[in-house]
């Protein structure tokens, strides 16, 4: 799965109560979540009122950005497909640094820690997730033991969507950590609907280079193919 590379996978099987991890030893230790806390981000702007599920949408500031996909207008489903900076930037800026660190912490994400910057905490500075507590966060959201607004919740679950196949529902969000203009760790989480059962996943990948959410992302579809679910994004 992984060859040279370092990284870990944990897979909670809901029906059967069951975790399946790949190298246990790491799935514990805490690494910035790089891209993937997009999700709780956009979770707590729509709760605190910044957006709604029907009004979602800013507009682009004109200034041109190397990935294509982020120069327009962005709303809450194109944010979280092509991960947009700028827009979550936006969001936690309006949010601010004091409410949205009172909001990891009741939570429970990880470290809980956001200090100062709203800009790049997420992304190897203050916030730091382990893959085994990213997977039990899904559980909740999914469960919406949290108590959010079940609007807000469904509008996320809807913009993480990725594909349907096979009657195999795939939701997730990736995240890559660059260093030198090197993708030296990648992030895949998310979930899968089956019909008759919901399987929850972390996955990661650390290597020198090349080791971004795309990478990931194959290792997720590998492990799950091993277990005899075929998905398609």
């Amino acid at each position: 799965l992984y060859g040279d590379a370092s990284g870990c996978a944990v897979i909670y099987d809901m029906q059967s109560n069951v975790y399946r991890v790949y190298r246990p030893s790491a799935i514990m230790k805490r690494i910035a979540p790089c891209s993937t806390c997009k999700i709780y981000s956009a979770i707590n702007a729509l709760e605190q009122g910044i957006i709604t599920p029907n009004s979602n949408t800013l507009e682009w500031d004109g200034f041109a950005r190397d990935i294509p996909a982020w120069n327009g207008d962005q709303n809450l489903h194109s944010a979280l497909k092509n991960s947009v900076n700028w827009y979550f930037q936006f969001l936690d800026e309006t949010a601010g640094a004091d409410e949205l660190e009172q909001f990891y912490r009741r939570i429970g994400y990880g470290n809980g820690y956001v200090g100062s910057d709203t800009a790049y905490y997420w992304n190897g500075s203050a916030l730091k997730i382990s893959p085994l507590e990213q997977v039990e966060l899904l559980v909740k959201l999914y469960h919406n033991d949290f108590g959010f607004d079940e609007d807000n919740v469904r509008a996320v679950r809807d913009a993480i969507f990725l594909s349907e196949s096979r009657g195999i529902k795939l939701y997730g969000k990736t995240g890559t950590g660059r260093i030198d203009d090197r993708d030296v760790y990648g992030w895949f989480i998310g979930y899968i609907e089956t019909g008759d059962n919901t399987y929850f996943f972390a996955v990661t990948i650390q290597n020198e280079r090349n080791a971004n959410g795309n990478a990931a992302v194959q290792i997720t579809y590998s492990i799950f193919e091993r277990m005899g679910i075929k998905i398609d994004l």
